[in-house]
């Protein structure tokens, strides 16, 4: 019994550990984010698609902040956790010392929102999420 309690702990703490192991499903490649990159439509409509057909799906986001420090950002989607985002503030060197770290939210839902200032482009308004706060957006 003891033996079958210590299998299943550290089977759980494994599933808790880092994302960027071996990835079963649709990889939507990593993009940039900064006021000089190009809008992906293609990056978000190849998570769109792989979420709406409930496909395990993953997208990576490198954002910089006005320094120029990476902001590194993952969404994951699976049927079994849901949607999951990942912020990698650590190497913000201007954040306060509280959010320089890393930020996690599990989320129920995700849904288009579209720009106010261009409707025909959108980011993920995700909610029904646990973690860092009880809604998010992405990228």
């Amino acid at each position: 019994m003891f033996r079958r309690l210590i299998w299943t702990a550290l089977a759980l703490l494994a599933s808790c550990g880092s994302q960027t192991g071996s990835f079963s499903g649709i990889d939507c490649g990593t993009s940039t984010r900064s006021p000089s990159a190009e809008y992906d439509a293609q990056g978000l409509e190849c998570v769109w698609n792989a979420y709406s057909s409930g496909t395990a799906v993953r997208w990576n986001v490198r954002g910089l902040t006005i320094e120029g420090d990476p902001i590194r950002q993952t969404l994951r989607f699976d049927n079994v956790l849901g949607v999951v985002i990942t912020q990698d503030m650590t190497a913000d060197k201007y954040a306060s010392p509280a959010n320089r770290r890393m930020w996690t939210w599990r989320c129920a839902k995700m849904t288009k929102m579209p720009w106010a200032t261009d409707p025909t482009r959108y980011s993920f308004e995700l909610s029904s999420c646990t973690g860092e706060g009880p809604t998010t957006t992405f990228p």
